[in-house]
């Protein structure tokens, strides 16, 4: 209990400091401030993975509404409790939507399949990286919750907000547990891209001293793509859908059907499933996450089918733990993000997330899957003005057999994605510490 307290002492007197120097800023750079002063972290956790690598969870309050927190997250390893090693360089992670932290890039967490290791934010712990992440605030709403009037307004800029805070948090952390106050490394994947090229869109804007984003690395997704790729057309297809939905007072997205069909791949595996005729249950959990999703390829992990389109398994990813991470989808997803980022998909250039692109100088690795957005993904990352960018694309199937090749998911659930995946993101970060 004394080291809660003094971590929180500590906190709270950086926090003074940087409050003070915030109040000498510009109207402008505190319409960017990343740390608002009603952040308050209401609780922390500690326990251990394995040896001497720990996981710290924080609750942090960032508002007055009742659902108004969210949960960072840090895996580190220690020389003993409490206090970490001296790291090599420190990540963010960012996850997609509707994911958790713990879904994407904790797997150990919510499924017993895989070691304890057997997750990017292991791995890179045990490389001595210190791995950070975000739980957005519509991950945390119950399931129970009725009444959604309050999501109206969670929309793209909501969550880029809250990933300045978690960022600006990691930072303070790091410093009063010895790591110094650098900018952080941001990883981005799917909807967390966003994340990642809105803050350093915005941050453009700032002073550099301000800035909290020491570079990106993008996985499998981006905030527009060519006007001609299928994927920005069929996007632009499902905002009349979706603004629809918002416009007759539906401000949630509801993810229990997705829940239930993996409960029934678990529980009753042979039964028919009653979501699609000719399959059982475990075989349409299978197709949710094989079959192609909005595009001519793009789906979560690559699958095995039989001559008559039937899902029989998968190829990179163990079926039981892709069942495992369907059971642990959040409930709720905003619509209002949902409408955000399309329309950022759509219209290729919408302020204040992707319009100041060419002016973002930081160093980029992207990531993609070629189940996945893949080499469509290197769209936007050339819109930028960096001059360090790296790109790479996992594909073990020729050309014309995108529709089978590893998917979006994969990255990080696949048994291969270590060598596949994680060790190229570490060898960069290793090399931009």
């Amino acid at each position: 209990m004394n080291r809660l307290i003094d971590w929180r002492t500590i906190l709270a007197c950086i926090a003074i400091l940087f409050a003070s120097a915030s109040a000498q800023t510009t109207a402008m750079q505190s319409k960017y401030n990343s740390l608002p002063g009603n952040v308050v972290i209401r609780n922390m956790q500690r326990t251990v993975l394995h040896a001497d690598i720990a996981h710290y969870v924080f609750d942090v309050s960032v508002g007055q509404g009742k659902f108004d927190q969210i949960r960072l997250h840090r895996i580190v390893r220690e020389m003993q409790p409490w206090q970490p090693i001296h790291t090599v360089t420190g990540v963010v992670l960012f996850p997609g939507g509707p994911n958790s932290f713990e879904m994407i890039f904790m797997e150990p967490q919510i499924s017993q399949v895989p070691s304890w290791d057997q997750s990017i934010t292991a791995f890179f712990a045990k490389n001595n990286i210190d791995v950070w992440g975000m739980d957005y605030r519509w991950a945390l709403v119950p399931a129970d919750t009725a009444d959604f009037k309050f999501m109206k307004t969670w929309g793209l800029q909501r969550d880029v907000d809250d990933a300045k805070i978690a960022v600006s948090l990691a930072r303070l952390i790091r410093g009063a547990t010895g790591q110094g106050f650098a900018p952080l490394p941001v990883l981005g994947f799917s909807y967390g891209t966003f994340m990642a090229y809105s803050m350093a869109n915005q941050e453009t804007q700032l002073p550099k001293l301000l800035r909290n984003v020491k570079e990106l690395i993008l996985a499998d997704w981006g905030p527009t793509f060519s006007p001609k790729s299928p994927l920005r057309q069929d996007i632009c297809g499902l905002i009349p859908g979706i603004q629809a939905m918002y416009d007759a007072g539906i401000y949630n997205e509801d993810n229990s059907a997705t829940a239930l069909i993996a409960d029934l791949a678990r529980n009753a595996p042979y039964e028919p499933s009653q979501f699609a005729d000719g399959f059982t249950n475990y075989q349409f959990a299978m197709f949710v996450g094989a079959s192609v999703a909005y595009a001519p390829s793009w789906h979560f992990v690559a699958g095995v089918f039989d001559d008559n389109g039937i899902s029989t398994g998968l190829q990179y990813t163990d079926p039981e733990l892709w069942i495992d991470v369907l059971r642990a989808i959040p409930t709720y997803f905003p619509v209002k993000s949902d409408l955000d980022t399309d329309n950022v998909g759509c219209n290729g250039v919408v302020a204040p997330f992707d319009d100041h692109l060419k002016q973002i100088k930081l160093p980029i690795l992207f990531v993609g899957a070629a189940g996945g957005a893949g080499k469509e993904g290197y769209f936007a990352v050339e819109l930028t003005g960096s001059t360090d960018i790296s790109k790479f694309t996992v594909q073990l199937h020729p050309d014309d057999e995108a529709a089978l090749d590893f998917g979006h998911a994969d990255l990080f659930t696949a048994s291969n994605a270590e060598t596949l995946a994680w060790q190229p993101i570490l060898n960069w970060l290793v090399t931009h510490p």
